[in-house]
């Protein structure tokens, strides 16, 4: 008899832990999911369901269990994305992924706080919702790429640079619009999920309306691509350019590498240039000098010297103003030279890398300096500028190390008049087996959202050129150490701008005003309990 009733109790004591774990177990998938949706991984396919497991486990939860679920999918992901930045600092690449999974919550609180919960029949409730669904997903994607500097890292979207059709729609509403359309499929799928397993759908054939919506609205996505990739391209002269990847073995700082090394790998590819045909431009990574080119004799008379080879030189290089009162400001700079030697116009880069570049509240905070590897700061530039190669009329500026993973540098460009784009970055910070070819997926978008095509010269990384409707040609592989020649065309001048360069975030803002509008709506709404 006692063991008749211990029985009964053992299931039932197993049947709760299962229903504790299960969550878990889902928002671990998730997070595994979206990692092999990213590079090194790279299968994007992933990154349509990926989100599905956490819906699931979300779906029948308490709002502080939902609130926890989706912080730890987020964690998963972030952790077994970002590894690359332990080359860093362990301590910081713990500590950004544990604050980017944040932003996973707001995700999991709107599946558990949706009143009589996500089992129904009802067609445009259940459109609303996945809309909804896919609005805060934008939104906390635009909040994560702004606040605190902005970490736009691998965005959902991102993962799909490669699937040129689909990315096309990034001119409209930028990556997040392309985020939202696939937690919309998401969103699909998982209400599909739902249904038959609560038995909605077993008695007679009924038209799925949420699902065959979401695939209308993927083939409008892939239609719009299409027609911009079959349209006809404007004739015009190429740009060509040769690219320098010095591949120094370092991690980001030049103190510890040696100058001779860099002066020699300088010297010997930049010479191979000397033989290729009909080159525009010979462009440098970032840094690439180990100096101060406008303070150092021997950095100066290297510009002098491959400039009067006869072709313009972009140089990556530290900077420096004086200040009155004896000391210095630095810059992260790229520097323009003509076949003369002279100075023609040069960027200093706007957006710096927090504890990479600069250190917040060093002067009040002396153990802050702990938690980087860089001795003191840079400080940031004021503006976009145009660069104009002599004899040619068609401007382009300059993107320094993460700022192409910056949509609004980009978009300012554009809208300042610039006809291309060249990232100068040394991606040898990180393992460039992960974290180059990540940095790599967002510059995809920065063309494909302005349509200006883009060169990238790295230290070590990817250094290519993407056309203006991302596509990736005439690469250079990380580790390589050698020089590309490339050709771009630019945009025409007299172009009429792109929606996302005329308007910016406008539909992220909107998701975040939606987003909003509907949780506080959601603070006065009577919810069940749930079954677990």
């Amino acid at each position: 008899m006692n063991n008749m009733t211990a029985a009964p109790l053992n299931f039932k004591a197993r049947l709760a832990s299962l229903r504790k774990t299960t969550p878990v177990l889902g928002a671990g998938l998730s997070g595994g999911l979206l990692i092999l949706s990213f590079p090194p991984h790279g299968i994007g396919v992933f990154g349509w369901v990926a989100l599905v497991p956490l819906i699931l486990a979300c779906s029948n939860a308490a709002p502080r269990r939902a609130a926890f679920i989706g912080w730890l999918a987020g964690a998963v992901f972030f952790v077994g994305s970002l590894y690359w930045l332990r080359h860093v600092t362990w301590a910081g690449y713990l500590a950004l992924a544990a604050y980017c999974a944040l932003y996973f919550i707001p995700f999991a609180l709107l599946v558990a706080l949706r009143p009589g919960g996500w089992r129904g029949m009802a067609r445009m409730k259940n459109l609303g919702w996945m809309v909804a669904l896919a609005a805060v997903w934008a939104a906390s994607e635009y909040l994560r790429a702004t606040l605190i500097t902005g970490f736009p890292w691998n965005l959902l979207g991102v993962s799909q640079y490669n699937q040129i059709s689909l990315i096309q729609i990034a001119e409209l509403g930028g990556v997040y619009l392309l985020s939202a359309l696939m937690i919309l499929v998401n969103a699909g799928i998982a209400v599909t999920i739902l249904q038959y397993t609560s038995g909605l759908r077993r008695a007679g054939y009924k038209i799925h309306v949420e699902f065959m919506t979401v695939l209308f609205v993927l083939a409008a996505a892939s239609s719009f691509g299409l027609r911009i990739l079959l349209a006809p391209e404007a004739l015009a002269e190429p740009i060509r350019a040769a690219l320098i990847q010095l591949n120094i073995p370092e991690v980001g700082n030049w103190e510890l590498a040696d100058p001779e090394l860099i002066y020699q790998r300088l010297e010997q590819l930049t010479e191979l240039t000397t033989h290729a045909l009909d080159l525009d431009l010979i462009i440098w990574p970032e840094t690439a000098l180990p100096d101060f080119v406008r303070y150092s004799p021997r950095s100066a008379a290297l510009v002098q010297r491959f400039a009067a080879a006869g072709v313009p030189l972009l140089v990556g290089s530290m900077d420096m103003d004086w200040l009155a009162d004896g000391g210095q400001n630095y810059y992260n700079a790229s520097m323009l030279f003509n076949t003369r030697g002279q100075l023609l116009g040069s960027y200093r880069k706007q957006h710096l890398v927090l504890f990479g570049e600069y250190i917040p509240f060093e002067e009040k905070i002396p153990l802050i300096n702990a938690l980087t590897p860089i001795n003191s700061s840079f400080q940031s530039g004021k503006e976009t500028t145009l660069l104009r190669l002599p004899d040619d009329e068609r401007p382009f500026s300059v993107l320094i190390c993460f700022e192409d993973t910056l949509p609004y540098l980009a978009r300012r460009a554009a809208r300042a008049g610039a006809t291309w784009l060249v990232n100068q970055t040394n991606d040898s910070w990180f393992d460039p087996d992960c974290g180059s070819v990540q940095h790599l997926a967002h510059a995809v978008f920065r063309t494909v959202e302005t349509r200006l095509p883009l060169l990238r010269c790295t230290n070590t990384g990817v250094t290519c050129a993407i056309d203006a409707k991302g596509n990736i040609t005439q690469t250079l592989a990380p580790r390589t150490e050698g020089f590309q020649t490339v050709a771009v065309t630019p945009a025409d001048p007299d172009r009429p701008l792109t929606f996302y360069t005329r308007h910016g975030d406008r539909f992220a803002q909107a998701c975040l005003l939606g987003s909003v509008a509907l949780f506080i709506s959601l603070c006065f709404t009577p919810r069940k309990k749930p079954n677990a």
